[in-house]
């Protein structure tokens, strides 16, 4: 008769939780790079009206717009590639997962100062 293991699907199971609370982890726990400034703030908020309505030549001002922030030190470079990245979903005409995206980066930001 063949003996029967009760330790191996307990170590699989452990193996797995772990592996998911990992995930909840990375994927919770990680905040967007914050907006430095109120012009990024409406930057972004531009960015969201652009990929919405599927503008391709708001979203490109956006874009110069960003870039510009972040040459005079009002937008971070790591925000700035995560911006980047969701225009570049948009160009791709992944229009929703780009404004999916970009509404957790802005639901995500810490809370700021409106009195700049």
């Amino acid at each position: 008769m063949p003996t029967v293991s009760f330790f191996l699907p307990v170590a699989r199971m452990q193996t797995s939780l772990f592996a998911w609370l990992l995930f909840a982890m990375i994927c919770g726990c990680t905040q967007p790079a914050p907006l430095e400034s109120p012009e990024a703030h409406s930057s972004a908020d531009a960015l969201y009206t652009a990929i919405t309505s599927r503008r391709q030549d708001l979203m490109s001002e956006v874009e110069t717009r960003l870039i510009s922030l972040n040459k005079s030190g009002k937008l971070s470079e790591t925000a700035l590639n995560e911006l980047t990245e969701i225009i570049s979903i948009a160009k791709a005409e992944k229009w929703q997962n780009a404004a999916e995206r970009l509404d957790t980066f802005i639901r995500n930001q810490p809370p700021h100062d409106h009195a700049h």
